[in-house]
């Protein structure tokens, strides 16, 4: 038979309980917002009609100073590879490259911290393939970007540029320029 415990020690053990599930819910409802800010920052990748496509365009005013958009690109239905059944077909640009870059864990944490922002070397799309890359531009916003996210940087020189970082695991990114 368990021994029986005082009322002073029943009310710590109560307390601490409350005080443990009270940590919990808590901890629970901030992994909650965490995700919930995923998927904001993630928004662009949830289609919802194959017949558009909505990616972030990184640009430069005349000012010089960086900042994000969303860029949707309709699409149209062709016979792209037949037998096979139509899809959505559009956003057609000339490219002369596409190649993969890959990058250690915390890459342009030291740029962060510094407030070192450089520009692209050129126009140019890339996808991330692997990792969580944040991309901060001049006007103080800052993206997280996951696998799957496409992103169009035009902020060339003179533009002030953007910081990249990686978040605490290796990363790859497809560019086609």
């Amino acid at each position: 038979m368990a021994p029986l415990r005082s009322g002073k020690n029943m009310k710590r053990i109560v307390g601490a309980r409350i005080m443990i599930s009270a940590v919990v819910a808590l901890g629970m409802n901030a992994m909650s917002s965490i995700v919930e800010a995923e998927d904001v920052g993630n928004a662009t990748r949830s289609q919802h009609d194959a017949s558009q496509f909505t990616y972030v365009r990184l640009y430069c005013t005349p000012d010089n100073e960086t900042h994000f958009t969303e860029l949707t690109v309709g699409l149209d239905k062709q016979d792209f590879a037949p037998p096979a059944s139509p899809i959505y077909i559009g956003g057609n640009r000339p490219a002369s490259s596409v190649f993969l870059a890959g990058f250690e864990a915390q890459w342009g944490a030291a740029d962060l911290t510094n407030h070192l922002y450089h520009p692209t070397p050129a126009v140019q799309l890339f996808t991330v393939v692997e990792g969580t890359f944040s991309i901060t531009v001049t006007d103080g916003e800052a993206r997280q970007l996951h696998a799957g996210d496409v992103v169009q940087l035009e902020d060339v020189t003179p533009c002030k540029g953007h910081i990249t970082v990686l978040g605490d695991k290796l990363g790859f990114l497809l560019f086609a320029r």
